[in-house]
């Protein structure tokens, strides 16, 4: 199992944006948490995805306007 660590801006679009990157790669999402500290503040969100990420993903997930950082983990 793997864990993708995203720390981005609260604004509306990230989570989607995310999510439908990760669906057009096949990646599933087995489970979700987000939170952040203030409205429109510093946010992170925490998925549990059953594979590796496919090459290049990681980098295009950064590359979203409001995300600052991205990170796998490998369970």
């Amino acid at each position: 199992h793997y864990m993708l660590l995203t720390l981005h801006r609260d604004m509306p679009g990230i989570i989607g944006r995310i999510g439908t990157l990760l669906g057009n790669f096949n990646v599933n999402i087995a489970s979700m948490q987000v939170g952040r500290r203030m409205v429109r503040g510093e946010a992170v969100m925490v998925l549990s995805i059953d594979d590796p990420l496919p090459s290049g993903l990681l980098d295009e997930i950064v590359h979203i306007q409001g995300v600052t950082d991205a990170f796998v983990v490998k369970l």
